[in-house]
């Protein structure tokens, strides 16, 4: 995949989605995402923990530069993609992951 056109997406996930004692595994689980990363033939998928809830949930970066909502638009119709399945399929990917992350913890 070629760095220039390598689409990154940056997810900042809120530990509460791992329950009541989410703080003390969202890093682990994070770290463990971010090994396996979800990818495709036009995207990186980077999760990291949401303490800041100022900071936006999702960001999206080409060539490590932030692109605002209407570049997101215009870089994903390129590749066919519509943001809000995107975002959606990810979600539940995630959703998936911290059930199985979780199931031996309580």
């Amino acid at each position: 995949m070629s760095e220039q056109l390598t689409l990154t997406i940056q997810l900042r996930l809120e530990p509460g989605c791992m329950g009541p004692n989410g703080k003390q595994y969202i890093e682990a689980f994070c770290t463990q995402q971010n090994q396996q990363a979800w990818q495709n033939s036009f995207a990186v998928l980077h999760v990291i923990p949401r303490y800041d809830k100022t900071l936006p949930e999702w960001e999206y970066f080409l060539k490590s530069k932030r692109l605002n909502d209407s570049q997101v638009e215009a870089v994903l119709t390129v590749f066919n993609q519509e943001r809000q399945g995107l975002e959606e399929t990810i979600e539940h990917q995630i959703a998936d992951a911290v059930d199985a992350f979780m199931r031996d913890k309580y």
